[in-house]
């Protein structure tokens, strides 16, 4: 769960992670947290059988599974460090005019500025609020339940973060802090509508018929009942105000099964920075467009190695949820 109540089903980040945190600073900070290694990914994909994909092929060698919540306060904290004040405001509206930003936060402010990053997530409020929506590419939704965590840890994909696809989606599940795992079923809005996934029997029907995952669950009873959060794969669309930059899940969303959607996050924010220090140090506003263009071919590149991905699972061509993924190849 992040910072702003939305289901973060990436609850393990690849070792690429590692320049980006160490290109911020705060990749100490980071290992003081004492985030939960991680070695492999493993998947039955394509296939019943499990195929691991062992970390220690990578650049970096190790992966974590993230305690979230204190992996954003840590940034948090970073951030004030470094200047950042924080105010505890909500935006009721953001106009531009004349060159310049008039920020309305009600009892907290009116604040006016030269330039407006958003980075407020899912919500992508600022860009909204401009003009800008975002475009969903499929209808992709995660019903997720957190079980108590006894898996045997000599288990496959005990360790691991654990996807496997089945003939109306995919299912995931990682080991969180706490002594939890994390399980999400990852299939269309109306698919999960159909199954019933925002009802504890039903979910735990589905889950009954996997092989891996109930596996890996053992005898762990569920700790709440299912919740649904949105997960498709979404972009900003529309032209706004040269002076905004939408950076992080504000600007694109990636399908989870990417694992791509914190280093996304964290890219997108540095490469935005660049832009914005050309412009208010240099008056060079070249970056800007260079930004966009950058964020365009990057969710281009995205698609077209999910739908490859996608492309690699052909047991049910008769499931809509499959075939919706196999036409847009």
């Amino acid at each position: 769960m992040g910072r702003d109540g939305l289901f973060r089903v990436g609850e393990s980040v690849p070792p690429l992670i590692k320049p980006f945190l160490e290109h911020l600073g705060v990749w100490q900070a980071f290992l003081r947290d004492g985030h939960c290694q991680s070695f492999r990914t493993v998947s039955a994909w394509g296939s019943p059988e499990l195929i691991s994909n062992e970390f220690f092929l990578s650049a970096h060698n190790t992966g974590w599974r993230l305690d979230r919540n204190r992996f954003d306060a840590m940034l948090l904290e970073e951030a004030k460090q470094k200047g950042t004040t924080i105010l505890n405001a909500k935006i009721n509206s953001a106009c531009h005019d004349s060159g310049q930003w008039r920020i309305d936060c009600g009892e907290s402010g009116v604040y006016t500025a030269r330039c407006v990053v958003d980075a407020t997530g899912h919500s992508a409020l600022v860009s909204r609020l401009a003009g800008i929506k975002p475009v969903n590419y499929d209808r992709l939704v995660a019903s997720t339940v957190y079980f108590e965590d006894k898996a045997n840890p000599n288990l496959t994909g005990a360790d691991a973060a654990l996807i496997g696809s089945f003939q109306q989606g995919w299912w995931y599940t990682a080991a969180t802090p706490g002594n939890r795992r994390v399980v999400a079923l990852m299939t269309d809005a109306d698919v999960a509508h159909r199954l019933r996934a925002n009802r504890l029997e039903e979910w735990m029907a589905c889950l009954a018929e996997t092989t891996h995952i109930k596996a890996v669950l053992h005898n762990s009873q569920p700790l709440g009942p299912p919740q649904l959060w949105p997960a498709s794969s979404r972009l900003l669309q529309g032209k706004g105000p040269q002076s905004l930059i939408a950076v992080g899940d504000a600007y694109s969303r990636f399908d989870p099964l990417s694992s791509q959607g914190i280093i996304k996050a964290l890219r997108s924010a540095i490469f935005g920075s660049y832009a914005l220090a050309d412009w208010m140090l240099r008056s060079d506003s070249s970056g800007f467009s260079r930004y966009e263009a950058l964020m365009q071919s990057e969710f281009a590149s995205y698609r077209n190695t999910l739908r490859n991905f996608y492309r690699e699972e052909m047991r049910w061509p008769d499931s809509l949820f499959w075939q919706r993924r196999h036409e847009q190849s």
